[in-house]
C-alpha cells in the first residue's frame, strides 16, 4: 500500500482565493449532507491578513455562514491562529467528496489548505490508483503529486484530539517561554542567547524562565517519544 500526497487547485472556491495571502489550514471535520457542507478548520494567519482572510471566506457565493470558535496570536502577534465552522453549499461535488464516492481512503485529517491549494494524503494500493485520482480531481483545476512512499507501516502519527489535548495543555507563559526561547536562538547551537537573557526579554527571574522552559519541554517530549517509539517499532 502507498502514501501519496496530491494537491489540487479548486478553481471557482474561496480555498483557490486564498493564495493571494500568507495562510496555512487544515480541516479537523468535515460532512456532507445533500448540497450542504459542515466543516471545522483551523487557520495560521499573517496577523495583517486574518479580517481578510475572514472577510473572504464569509463573502464567498458558496459560505452560508460562517463562525469564528476561538482565536489567539502567536509568535508576538505577528501570526494569528484561529478554528472556525463552516456552513456552505456546494452545487457540484467538492474534490474530498469525489475521492469517497470513488474509494480513496483519506489518511489522517480531512486535508489542508496552503497557497491557495487543498492537499489530501491518501491510501492506495497500486500507483495505477494514483493516475486515475489525479485525474478525477483535474476537474477542479490544476494537480500535483507531492510526494509518493511505502512507508505506511512507520507512518504514525497522534490524531487530532490528541495533538488539541497536548497544544491546550500548554500554560500560556510556558507557550510565551518557548516561542521567545525558539525565536531567539536558544536552542541554536551555539546558543544564540542565554537563560538569563531570555528570562530578561519575557520579564521573568532565571529560575522561573528555567523552570516553565523543563515543564513544556518535558511535556512536549513525553508525549512525542511514545510516536517516535510506535515509528521505529520500539
Amino acid at each position: 500500500m502507498l502514501n501519496v500526497k496530491i494537491r489540487v487547485t479548486y478553481e471557482n472556491d474561496w480555498t483557490a482565493e486564498l493564495r493571494e495571502f500568507d495562510v496555512f489550514g487544515q480541516f479537523l471535520a468535515s460532512t456532507f449532507r445533500g448540497r450542504r457542507y459542515l466543516g471545522v478548520m483551523t487557520l495560521d494567519v499573517d496577523t495583517d491578513d486574518f479580517d481578510a482572510v475572514i472577510e473572504t471566506i464569509r463573502t464567498h457565493q458558496n459560505t452560508e455562514t460562517l463562525e469564528v470558535i476561538e482565536t489567539h496570536e502567536k509568535d508576538h502577534g505577528r501570526r494569528r491562529s484561529a478554528t472556525i465552522r463552516l456552513h456552505c453549499t456546494y452545487l457540484e461535488y467538492t474534490p474530498l467528496q469525489i475521492l469517497l464516492y470513488e474509494g480513496y481512503l483519506p489518511f489522517g485529517a480531512f486535508g489542508e489548505l496552503e497557497n491557495g491549494q487543498m492537499s489530501y494524503d491518501l491510501l492506495v494500493e497500486a500507483r495505477d490508483s494514483i493516475t486515475d485520482a489525479v485525474s478525477l480531481l483535474r476537474e477542479f483545476g490544476p494537480v500535483e503529486v507531492e510526494r509518493i512512499t511505502k512507508d505506511f507501516d512507520t507512518f504514525v502519527v497522534p490524531s487530532v484530539t490528541e495533538w488539541q489535548r497536548l497544544l491546550q495543555s500548554v500554560p500560556s507563559r510556558q507557550r510565551e517561554l518557548l516561542n521567545a526561547a525558539i525565536e531567539e536562538g536558544y536552542y541554536e547551537m551555539p546558543r544564540e542567547i542565554t537563560l538569563e537573557e531570555l528570562a530578561g526579554e519575557v520579564g521573568v527571574a532565571k529560575t522561573t524562565a528555567s523552570q516553565h522552559l523543563r515543564k513544556a519541554e518535558r511535556r512536549v517530549m513525553e508525549f512525542v517519544i511514545q510516536y517516535v517509539n510506535l515509528a521505529s517499532g520500539s
